[in-house]
């Protein structure tokens, strides 16, 4: 009888029933994560109403919000499409801090062509304004040097062809944006 082969072969099976336990139950433990309870389209704000608790099993949880802080994305911006049942991470929101007192909120009505079609709240852009033809002496569009970013969007409808786009500027050029005959926006990296 061969004592050695038998007792590798009895612990070969004990070691393999053991890591069968051990990841059957990783599998089954779960952990409370936030997920969408509906398609948030990007630049909605976060309400109740767009969280929901689910338990999720197996997967590499780390990154995902706990169902514990959902509180804390009440309020948050979308920077990407969230599709429903998606578990949220930080990194899909942001957080939109309240006017300084040297900010203001100017909205201006963008023609279409005139800023990139899906620009969202929390993009950063640059402001082209456009001032009034001279026909003597013309003047070129000028870009201001500030960098705005959306505060809320709305789209152009049937009755309204342009989209009316508010922007969050600090005062010391809100009569720039206010005087110019038409504005274009330019999308930038914050």
């Amino acid at each position: 009888m061969r004592i050695p082969e038998l007792v590798l072969g009895v612990l070969l099976v004990a070691g393999c029933a053991l890591g069968a336990l051990v990841w059957n139950r990783s599998m089954t433990q779960g952990r409370t994560v936030v997920v969408a309870s509906g398609d948030i389209a990007r630049g909605s704000v976060i309400d109740a109403a767009d969280l929901l608790p689910a338990d999720v099993r197996g997967a590499d949880t780390v990154t995902f919000v706990a169902g514990s802080d959902a509180s804390e994305l009440l309020g948050t911006v979308a920077v990407v499409d969230i599709a429903a049942g998606d578990p949220l991470t930080r990194s899909m929101l942001t957080v939109t801090e309240p006017l300084r007192p040297d900010e203001g909120l100017t909205s201006v009505a963008v023609e279409r062509g005139q800023a990139p079609a899906d620009l969202a709240p929390g993009d950063s852009v640059r402001i082209v304004v456009v001032t009034a033809d001279d026909p003597v002496a013309p003047v070129a569009p000028t870009m201001l040097e500030i960098v705005a970013t959306v505060w809320s969007v709305e789209p152009p409808t049937e009755f309204e062809p342009d989209a009316v786009i508010t922007l969050r500027i600090p005062l010391a050029d809100a009569a720039a944006v206010a005087g110019a005959e038409s504005v274009r926006l330019v999308r930038v990296e914050p």
